[in-house]
């Protein structure tokens, strides 16, 4: 019972390593509605399971509004502001403990504007932040820049990214294989992992030229791209403009040489249906060639120009791409590799970048020396072991329904029933397997109903919503009355009846239908566990099974049924193990009114959420934990006789279960109760471990309501950190993290604090804390020497910093460095809950700092 009771109140914990993500790809397009008025629009595809938030946000509290700015210019004016369509839902959020109005799967920003003159472009840039369940991003900038030229003549393709994509003269249809002249398709991956070890740097595409000689004055400029297995590029020869972005050329002009013609197209090229733009689309996989034919007057100038391509596999795009070339006719004709996989590609490895920061906010020169590697006892991120534990946690309910008055006396009665009415033991066993795997069946087959009517995504929201968070609480209490014994919930008694009569007609489906029988009449025990296992499972894990079944539940139930369905399987096998079994009796509603309390415990954790997401305070940390407190003074009186409900039995004696209930009780009791303890160094209370997701956070609160994290001296800034250090002697411990990082929090609430982590952040090390969502704006705006963007927030340097030096943009990421040398001791790591990892992590770079300064 009492690990049950454990494994019922555990909640799943997925790690996040700090790599690169880009979860969110922007387009934009530009259209001509009457006279002097166009429409901008912006749209962004999000993976699954990440968000981006709204323009309108009603509070400063919570994560990044959306923001568009338009680059003031006298030949446009906007009208009004821009509107929001697509996947906007407004729902709690789990990272920020709000309601917020946020987008899924797609996001359109459209904006109204009068042009004067449309041959001028419209330029600005947007600002996003995007968040799963568990972890944000840091505010990303995006630039515009809407090309109008021609628009009102003929609607054409907007820009996207910085660079318009162009329009041809004339499109040509390139000669193509359908789908049905192709035997076989090149297959796509699902689910492509990145080509770098340890970053989300994408670079499927590798580009190479050169030129044939035809005559002295005839040559062909030949492009050529082999391409990633799963990934493609598209034609130049696209039907519609409403898909992705064609490959252009663009020649600088000369009076050296003109183009013959258009560029001519082979390779792996195809005509198929684009799962990513649902529509057919001509594309190339594996290998496209590009050559254009040109009449050159002076060979010894080169031919310059570029061009732009977009990649996609089935799930998702990558930015549109420009590659300059250079043709230098005066060599010798072959192919030139002119592209090569993102730096620390081809080793996954932590090295020193390209990037020319110097007279940037974000120069500094790193040693990479120790940067991979470690003092011999490998740190272990944390990684999503959730699944597992949902199946634990269902299971621990299907072993607990077992105990009910509604499910035990049956286990006997169905046993008995198989051995007797069977020809043979090998046929008993038989007819109790297949009995199990109906169960199973049947309670699988529910939970795949369930969340596939609601779909992954909305039983997240629901199991996050404040209001259906209170609808919960009031379900939660009125299964917990019906444990205690004032009412039953069951079902329709005809349904059991309809059941038990096709289970009378014998064979396969008999014995299903006798399964199907028993799920019915035990509703009234087994219903309640079942209501809770489904809703507590809801936003386990995130995963899902065809993007749209939240996993959990399903999991749960297999759970639930596999424990449901053992006994009468095993004891089929085995029936002189029933004799062992205990005789039913009071026991079995001391097992029902067990989960009473539970249920209302779990009840006060689902009103909690919907306080939080209210502001209402009216159930701060102290007063939810007064009210478990009192859960657990309650189940220790019921055993103990002194509190009755209806169906109790007289208490005469105290026997060895029931006095192990009551100790159990007064643990829990003990237990809750340390969670009033004064935390010196975080001056509040200290959560217990266990309580951890399911209380308030500590500092909602009457009493304690806190700069640095566990009261640690810290710096905001690297170069103030980084001087500091230098001056003291000690290493530097730079700590990438978020205002909205909540396993950055957990970090420091739960690993800080230890003794051993907590004397040496403080004592050995000098602490500098660089959050990459900090809105505070810098004096003077930079461009980044990695996106060429304009960085504008404090947020956004220490982002870029990040990005630069440690090829990573999750948080949380500790970095431990010698301010004398610039020297990274060892592999920087992300969410590292163990804490005896995390001291050898700080341990690790602490000895070799020692060792290159004795």
């Amino acid at each position: 019972m009492k690990q049950w009771i454990v494994l019922f109140v555990l909640f799943c914990a997925t790690g996040v390593s700090a790599q690169i993500l880009e979860p969110v790809k922007w387009a934009t397009q530009a259209k001509h509605l009457s006279g002097d008025e166009y429409e901008l629009i912006i749209h962004a595809t999000i993976d699954d399971n990440w968000a981006i938030y709204s323009q309108f946000l009603e509070g400063d509290d919570g994560p990044v509004p959306t923001y568009i700015e338009f680059d003031k210019a006298d030949h446009f004016s906007l009208s009004g502001k821009a509107v929001e369509s697509g996947g906007k839902k407004e729902a709690y959020d789990p990272v920020f403990q709000m309601n917020l109005i946020k987008f899924f799967h797609d996001a359109i920003f459209t904006q109204k504007v009068t042009v004067t003159d449309p041959s001028k472009p419209i330029t600005g840039y947007l600002e996003f932040m995007t968040c799963d369940d568990s972890r944000c991003l840091p505010p990303t900038e995006v630039d515009l820049n809407f090309n109008l030229a021609g628009l009102k003549k003929e609607a054409a393709p907007g820009s996207t990214g910085e660079v318009a994509p162009k329009s041809t003269d004339k499109k040509t249809e390139p000669k193509v294989a359908t789908a049905d002249e192709e035997a076989e398709e090149a297959p796509l991956v699902a689910d492509q992992q990145p080509e770098t070890p340890g970053t989300n740097l994408f670079d499927p595409v590798h580009w190479s030229y050169g030129f044939n000689k035809i005559d002295d004055t005839t040559f062909d400029l030949i492009v050529s791209a082999k391409i990633d297995e799963g990934w493609a590029v598209y034609s130049q020869f696209l039907e519609s403009d409403d898909g992705p972005i064609a490959t252009y050329f663009d020649f600088e002009e000369g009076d050296h040489y003109s183009l013959i013609g258009k560029a001519e197209e082979s390779g792996g090229i195809k005509k198929s249906f684009d799962p990513v733009f649902e529509m057919e689309l001509v594309k190339f996989f594996h290998d496209a060639v590009f050559t254009q034919r040109v009449k050159v007057t002076d060979p010894t100038k080169p031919v310059t120009g570029y061009f732009e391509f977009m990649t996609c596999d089935d799930t998702r795009c990558l930015p549109p791409k420009e590659v300059e070339f250079s043709f230098d006719l005066t060599g010798e004709p072959g192919m030139v590799i002119t592209t090569e996989t993102a730096e620390a590609a081809s080793s996954g490895v932590l090295q020193k970048t390209t990037y020319q920061t110097a007279g940037t906010p974000v120069d500094y020169d790193f040693d990479y020396e120790y940067a991979n590697t470690d003092c011999g006892d490998t740190v272990e991120e944390e990684k999503q072991t959730g699944l597992w534990l949902i199946f634990l946690l269902g299971f621990g309910g299907g072993l607990v329904a077992l105990l009910t008055p509604c499910v035990f006396p049956m286990i006997p009665l169905t046993v008995s029933f198989f051995t007797k009415s069977s020809s043979n033991k090998a046929e008993g066993i038989r007819n109790a397997a297949i009995y199990g795997l109906s169960i199973i069946t049947i309670y699988v087959a529910l939970g795949l109903m369930i969340t596939s009517i609601f779909g992954a995504d909305a039983l997240n929201l629901l199991s996050t919503n404040a209001w259906f968070n209170i609808f919960f609480a009031v379900l939660f209490i009125v299964f917990a009355i019906s444990f205690f014994g004032y009412f039953e919930i069951t079902l329709p008694s005809s349904w059991a009846n309809k059941t038990d009569a096709a289970a009378d007609r014998g064979g396969l489906l008999g014995i299903f239908f006798m399964a199907f029988t028993l799920s019915l009449v035990s509703f009234s025990c087994t219903g309640p566990i079942i209501g809770t296992l489904l809703v507590e499972t809801a936003d386990g894990t995130g995963a899902a099974l065809f993007g749209r079944i939240a996993l959990g539940p399903l999991i749960g139930m297999l759970g639930f049924s596999t424990a449901l369905a053992l006994p009468f399987t095993l004891f089929a096998a085995f029936p002189g193990w029933l004799n062992s079994l205990p005789k039913s009796g009071g026991w079995m509603n001391s097992v029902k009114v067990t989960l009473g309390f539970i249920e209302l415990a779990l009840a006060l954790k689902f009103l909690s959420v919907a306080d939080l997401t209210m502001g209402w305070k009216i159930l701060p940390y102290e007063l939810f934990l007064a009210f478990w407190v009192l859960c657990a003074i309650g189940l220790a009186l019921y055993f103990a006789g002194i509190l009755k409900f209806p169906h109790d039995s007289p208490v005469k004696k105290y026997s060895p279960g029931r006095i192990f209930m009551i100790a159990t009780s007064l643990l829990a009791l003990v237990y809750i109760g340390l969670g009033f303890r004064y935390d010196n160094q975080s001056e509040t209370f200290k959560t217990p471990a266990a309580l951890s997701g399911l209380a308030p956070p500590a500092g909602h609160s009457y009493i304690y309501p806190k700069d640095c994290p566990q009261n640690i001296n810290c710096y905001k800034d690297f170069y103030e950190g980084l001087a500091s250090a230098k001056a003291q002697g000690k290493p530097l411990m730079i700590d990438f993290t978020g205002h909205g990082c909540v396993n950055c929090r957990k970090m420091e609430d739960q690993v800080w604090g230890k003794d051993g982590v907590y004397k040496m952040i403080s004592e050995d090390y000098v602490l500098v804390s660089l959050y990459v969502d900090e809105r505070k704006e810098l004096d003077e705006p930079y461009i980044s020497p990695k996106s060429n963007r304009e960085r504008r927030t404090v947020g956004n340097r220490w982002a870029d910093f990040q990005e630069i030096h440690l090829a990573a943009n999750a948080q949380p990421q500790y970095v431990l460095v010698d301010p004398q040398t610039g020297k990274i001791l060892n592999k920087p790591v992300g969410y590292t809950p163990d804490v005896k990892d995390y001291e050898a992590f700080l341990a690790c770079g602490l000895q070799r700092f020692k060792a290159d300064h004795k």
